[in-house]
């Protein structure tokens, strides 16, 4: 195999790298922008709004499509400053919005930093009781943080594809982009899945870690925590690139270039 080892103009990173580092980016897919996303929020409401976990948790909500619109709002300003938010094109058929490990724990300063905390302000008025709902949901996030120590990883924050562009195969390409990337450069991946989407990503090669029981209002729904190694794994050295920038990257600790194939 030969490798192209001259990585000069691979990385340009400055000190918020994980805004600007280009080795998560999807040159054939677009990168949504603050332009899009009162259209975003959109397609989440739509594609949400028939989940099992999301269905029940809005039983007593009387605006559920405004409800779902700000809720998600707060991911998607939050995947727009610390991650990588994809869709396959600017209509926006669907959505996969990935966030790297260093940034995975979404405390309330970064969610004022990415602008989401009016949204916050709101969804207590309009859903609180949508909020008491799935309030277990927090669960899966400590699990991850436990669970994932001291791995490097790309969470799959949320994936969404519009009804009306359901079934045309958009998840799975959305998936298998970034899988080429997480595999070159040795990343696992993590979602969390509800019992709508466990056996979607089962057949994209993730395998349940943990299956965690959340109670939402009479209801108990399983979530299972998922996981997808890297195969065909590349690291490459990029402390020898002179664009590299010294801040905790997650390619710091690999000096040599070592192909592993499994």
């Amino acid at each position: 195999m030969n490798v192209n080892n001259n990585l000069d103009n691979l990385l340009e990173l400055t000190p918020d790298y994980v805004e600007k580092a280009p080795i998560f980016e999807l040159n054939n897919f677009y990168r949504i922008t603050q332009n899009e996303i009162k259209k975003a929020t959109e397609v989440y409401a739509r594609a949400y709004s028939k989940i099992t976990l999301y269905e029940k948790a809005l039983e007593d909500t009387e605006d559920k499509s405004l409800v779902l619109k700000t809720f998600f709002e707060i991911a998607i300003r939050y995947g727009l400053k610390y991650g990588f938010p994809y869709a396959p094109s600017e209509q926006l058929e669907g959505i996969a919005i990935w966030i790297p490990y260093e940034k995975d724990k979404m405390n309330m300063w970064r969610v004022i930093r990415s602008g989401g905390f009016k949204n916050s302000i709101k969804l207590v008025k309009i859903g609180r009781d949508f909020l008491d709902s799935v309030k277990e949901l927090s669960q899966l996030d400590k699990d991850r943080i436990k669970n994932m120590a001291g791995k490097r990883y790309l969470e799959l924050m949320s994936l969404a594809v519009d009804p009306e562009y359901q079934r045309k195969g958009i998840a799975s390409k959305l998936l298998k982009a970034m899988f080429e990337k997480t595999d070159s450069y040795g990343y696992t991946t993590y979602v969390s899945a509800d019992i709508d989407n466990v056996d979607f990503y089962k057949k994209h090669g993730f395998k349940v870690i943990k299956e965690i029981n959340v109670k939402i209002k009479d209801f108990d729904l399983p979530n299972y925590e998922m996981v997808r190694n890297p195969n065909n794994t590349i690291y490459m050295d990029l402390s020898k690139s002179k664009n590299y920038y010294k801040m905790n990257s997650p390619l710091d600790n690999y000096s040599d270039l070592i192909i592993q194939e499994y």
